[in-house]
């Protein structure tokens, strides 16, 4: 057993904020600091026995501080500055007791940058205004350095020569340090006078739980050995003890494993023979905890909940920017490395614990005190200052992961009267599980802002449709995309993604509240189908989405020339219609037409009027088709028949005249793919009204510049065939035939099929000169259809059925002579049969 007792000039040494178990302690004085300091000054008393040479009501001088005491109850303050050092005297009354001493908590808080301490000295008298003894130190110029420390417990013992006197007085003086700059702010708590007898008690464990993805924690129920405790073989967790372990206060130890522990896993810690500072030993104990590492902070868990950018001189609260954090989580957790960051600037958080439930007030280092009355607040270094116009904040934890982020403009308070009002921005539910940056709103309090406490524009929980996956396309063989049709929320685990055929996922991020990129491992095959499920996926207020999920995801390809083409174009639409261009897949391949665009030429012959059609995810299907139109419902009313085609609505297309214009096929890079120029002469010579009538590409073997490739839509099929196959088509190529006639028979009135006759040509070679005529069965000749003409390797003309002044023929047999001229001297005569009809 050991007696605390100390002469007249020592001073026993500081222990930490927890008091010591079986201590037994017989007081009859003790002051709280809780009742209101009188602002008067020496030799009048500011509380019951208590006297300091200036007392303030401002924090400043000698001063009662909310906020600040050891359980956030009040303190009293010390400011000393170069013109100002603080002196307290306290009247005391030892006759009672045998062994009388002061007992008190203190410590120091930042002021500033400045490097100066508080020096504290203490004295002893009979009489306010008499002698005093010396001066005596309390520990070094580091004991109150200008820095955020921790309560400490002080012990005072009386000088011998003063016990049994009926009142003696205790005088403090509180210095302005030594260093530069400014000097540690002192504070004072829970002081008490009398007698302490002895300490026979162990020390016990209060509690172990998660420090860090690697420690833990243990607390003990008074302060243990310093040397002790540091021991590694005193502690064994798992079956292993610690690579080490450090004394955080002087009943807080953190041990420092080799490897990562398992979040929601039970351990068993055992500490060995650790003494308090008495020498009274702890047995061997083992106590179980769940570990979880409170530095692993999920994403919403603190939110910015919120700001202050524009703070104003002339109003209720003071003139100081802060930002606010609400713990929305379910678990405490460790700030320690967090980092907050603007658009300009970042800093890194200080160790502090926040409990759910809680709100946190982050304020400059060297203004954060004028906040304290509000609650609990964080003093940062290095504030970000926060832009008046307009910043973006993120929160990431010490991974770098997202922990919350938000973003403002001066729109943000609605009014300019609010902008530049010093009133606070506020999220109006800090439940909501997406970004709140849209939803913020200027702060109705009545002194325009509530830092520590409950947003003045509090709102429920909104009752709205789950979302639903509105799209998922592969952006390249890495990457796939996903939108949803409204935010959601962004925390899933890869696990709840699944692709079949199966694709590893690397990680996934969401670039927007509505969008989910994932990022495979391994390259997905082009032109598979893939099929995706989705699990867990939540809404913005925590509601849980079934199951979504794409069946057919397809890693689409680029496409080549020829692979899309100008296929059907309606330039001249029934009154109240609108106009529509039709493409075409040529290929067996899944085509990405992302970011392509439709345009026409301006009199320079350069692409003009250039609308993009092409959005994120669109693909053409192998063989398939796509109109684009400004109003596909009224489309669908005009063709019946194409009323399930591949149809895509645009805001708005290039001008086609009715006379004639050209249509202009853009790729992404801006290139010319492909063009089509066309006449209102192109129709049907025998169709009377060409309204309402499109215009259909006759063979994608031939080049869309040729006239005689393009003819007027079936009267049997709407005259139009948005989004679906052409009427008026030939199939194939010509399977090594010179000349190919399709249809052989047909009705110029287009009763059934086409209203026309393609001829078409493949030669072995380029140069050949040729002349192609219809003829009667009696010789007459009936139309010219190419005079000595130039041809390429193949192409294609067309007989609508007419002769040469445009009259329709009549129904019988007629012959198709084809002369053919090679410059080297080569002929060729060939004759084939066409049969004209009526009502096929």
């Amino acid at each position: 057993m050991k007696i605390y007792f100390l002469s007249v000039l020592r001073v026993i040494f500081p222990v930490w904020i927890i008091l010591l178990i079986g201590i037994e302690t017989v007081f009859a004085q003790s002051q709280k600091f809780e009742e209101p300091f009188q602002i008067l000054n020496y030799p009048q008393e500011f509380l019951p026995g208590w006297f300091g040479n200036e007392i303030r009501s401002t924090t400043s001088r000698i001063f009662q501080d909310s906020n600040s005491g050891r359980s956030g109850s009040k303190s009293l303050s010390v400011q000393p500055i170069s013109t100002f050092n603080g002196v307290i005297w306290i009247k005391l009354t030892p006759a009672q007791f045998e062994n009388p001493q002061a007992i008190f908590f203190a410590k120091s808080s930042r002021n500033g940058t400045g490097s100066r301490p508080a020096q504290v000295f203490f004295a002893w008298g009979e009489e306010l205004d008499g002698e005093f003894s010396d001066l005596v130190q309390i520990g070094s110029d580091a004991e109150f350095a200008n820095d955020d420390q921790d309560y400490r417990r002080f012990t005072l013992p009386v000088p011998m020569e003063l016990i049994g006197k009926t009142e003696i007085f205790l005088r403090l003086e509180i210095r302005y340090g030594p260093g530069s700059g400014s000097a540690a702010r002192w504070m004072m708590d829970d002081f008490e006078f009398g007698d302490i007898i002895t300490d026979e008690l162990p020390p016990q464990i209060q509690e172990a739980r998660g420090f860090g993805p690697k420690s833990v924690l243990v607390s003990f129920s008074e302060p243990v050995d310093p040397v002790f405790s540091i021991l590694p073989l005193a502690y064994e967790l798992g079956g292993e003890n610690p690579e080490k372990v450090e004394l955080k206060a002087d009943s807080v130890a953190v041990l420092m494993m080799e490897n990562d522990l398992q979040d929601e896993k039970s351990y068993g810690i055992t500490v060995r023979q650790i003494p308090d500072l008495e020498g009274n030993f702890l047995q061997d104990t083992t106590i179980q905890f769940s570990f979880y590492d409170p530095t692993e902070i999920p994403e919403k868990t603190l939110v910015l909940n919120e700001l202050m950018p524009a703070p104003r001189a002339d109003q209720d609260l003071p003139n100081v920017e802060y930002i606010e954090i609400y713990h929305a989580g379910d678990d405490e957790v460790r700030l320690e490395g967090i980092r907050l960051s603007n658009s300009r600037s970042e800093t890194i958080l200080d160790d502090l614990w926040l409990k759910p439930g809680e709100y946190l007030v982050l304020a400059p280092e060297n203004q954060a005190v004028l906040l304290r009355q509000y609650g609990k607040v964080f003093p940062v270094r290095e504030w970000p200052t926060l832009l008046n116009s307009g910043d973006h904040l993120t929160l990431k934890a010490v991974g770098g992961s997202l922990i919350d982020q938000i973003s403002y403009s001066t729109a943000s308070w609605r009014e300019s009267e609010f902008a530049n009002g010093g009133f606070s921005l506020e999220v109006p539910n800090s439940d909501y599980q997406c970004d709140n940056s849209v939803l913020l709103m200027p702060s109705i309090d009545s002194v325009r802002g509530t830092p520590g406490k409950q947003n003045s524009v509090r709102k429920g929980n909104e009752v709205t449709p789950l979302p639903v996956l509105e799209n998922a396309w592969f952006q390249d063989s890495l990457t796939v995309n996903l939108t949803f049709s409204e935010p959601v929320f962004s925390r899933i685990e890869k696990k709840n993604i699944v692709f079949s055929p199966s694709l590893e996922i690397d990680s996934t991020y969401f670039s927007a509240g509505d969008r989910l990129v994932i990022y495979l491992k391994s390259p997905a095959k082009e032109s598979e189908i893939y099929r995706l499920e989705i699990s867990g996926i939540k809404d913005c207020w925590g509601n849980d989405l079934d199951k979504v999920g794409i069946s057919k995801l397809i890693l689409s390809s680029r496409p080549q020339p020829g692979d899309v083409i100008l296929n059907e174009v309606l330039f001249d639409p029934k009154s109240g219609d609108p106009k529509f261009v039709e493409l075409r897949n040529t290929s067996k391949k899944f085509l990405n037409l992302d970011s392509w665009a439709l345009a026409n030429f301006d009199d320079f012959g350069k692409p003009d009027q250039i609308r993009e059609f092409g959005k994120e995810g669109l693909i053409l299907n192998p063989e398939g088709y796509l109109a684009i139109s400004t109003d596909i419902n009224r489309l669908k009313l005009s063709y019946p028949k194409s009323a399930s085609g591949n149809l895509l609505q645009i805001p708005l297309l290039p001008s086609y005249p009715i006379s004639g214009g050209t249509v202009v096929l853009i790729s992404p890079e801006g290139k010319i793919f492909e063009t089509f120029t066309y006449n209102e002469d192109f129709h049907h010579p025998l169709l009377r009204d060409s309204k309402g009538v499109s215009l259909e590409r006759i063979s994608h073997f031939s080049e869309a510049s040729l006239p005689s490739n393009w003819q007027s839509a079936s009267g049997n099929e709407d005259f139009g065939t948005p989004g679906r196959k052409n009427s008026q088509i030939i199939e194939g190529d010509l399977n090594g035939n010179m000349i190919q006639i399709e249809p052989e028979v047909f009705d110029p009135e287009g009763s059934s099929g086409p209203a026309f006759a393609s001829i078409q040509y493949q030669l072995d070679q380029t140069g050949w000169v040729g002349t192609f005529q219809i003829y009667s069965v009696g010789g007459q000749l009936i139309q010219t259809l190419a005079q000595n003409q130039v041809l390429g390797t193949s192409g294609i003309f067309t007989w609508t059925g007419t002769d040469s002044a445009g009259n329709r023929v009549r129904m019988g047999y007629y012959v198709l002579v084809v002369e053919l001229y090679e410059p080297s001297g080569r002929t060729n005569l060939i004759k084939k049969t066409i049969v004209v009809a009526d009502r096929l």
